[in-house]
């Protein structure tokens, strides 16, 4: 009988060890309550910044700037940092002018660098550097005058305005230019409208 009960102790006493053993876990695995290091990972990693568009970047906006004009004026000296009287290479240096014309005698034209194909010739003349900037539509002078206006208006300005050949609506003229007096702004006329405006000294060599 007594042994018999000893048996039974011992029985009781290994299902209890067994019960309160705790449960085997693989060594990866994560405690209980720790988040998943892989959702964890994804959900705190920072946001790669978008990388900065070509076009804002400060390079390309200098060079942008560099081959416009500072200003849309036909001054009594010239148009932004271009000016007669400049060299070759001082025109060049502003970075307003296409590349020059290979020529071997006379004037050498170029274009304003925002000057629709056809217009805004510039001449460098070999004995005075530049001697004329022509505008296209846009440019005006200081006082005003640009393509398209009216004759009328036109002489209201400038009412120095000299003829070269026809009349003031359907022809060709010079007025002083207020601050230059080597120079003039010559004028072309049609219809009633001005059509051609160009900055030039008075004595320039390039044409008539």
């Amino acid at each position: 009988m007594r042994a018999t009960s000893m048996v039974g102790t011992l029985t009781c006493l290994l299902l209890v060890a067994a019960c309160s053993s705790p449960a085997h876990q693989d060594g990866n695995a994560a405690p209980a309550g720790s988040p998943d290091p892989t959702t964890s990972a994804a959900t705190t990693g920072s946001p790669t910044p978008p990388a900065p568009s070509a076009s804002s970047t400060p390079s390309a906006r200098q060079s942008s700037a560099a081959t416009r004009p500072t200003s849309l004026v036909l001054g009594p000296n010239g148009i932004g940092s271009l000016k007669l009287g400049m060299t070759r290479q001082q025109a060049t240096g502003t970075g307003l002018l296409r590349a020059f014309a290979d020529t071997t005698a006379g004037c050498t034209p170029a274009h304003l660098r925002a000057a629709p194909s056809e217009e805004g010739i510039v001449n460098l003349s070999p004995t005075l550097g530049i001697a004329t900037i022509n505008a296209y539509e846009g440019i005006k002078t200081p006082e005003g005058v640009h393509i398209g206006m009216s004759s009328a208006e036109m002489l209201r300005i400038y009412p120095g305005w000299k003829t070269a050949d026809g009349d003031a609506t359907n022809g060709r003229g010079f007025a002083k230019t207020p601050g230059n007096s080597k120079a003039v702004y010559r004028i072309a006329t049609r219809n009633g409208k001005v059509i051609d405006l160009t900055l030039q000294y008075a004595n320039q060599d390039c044409y008539e």
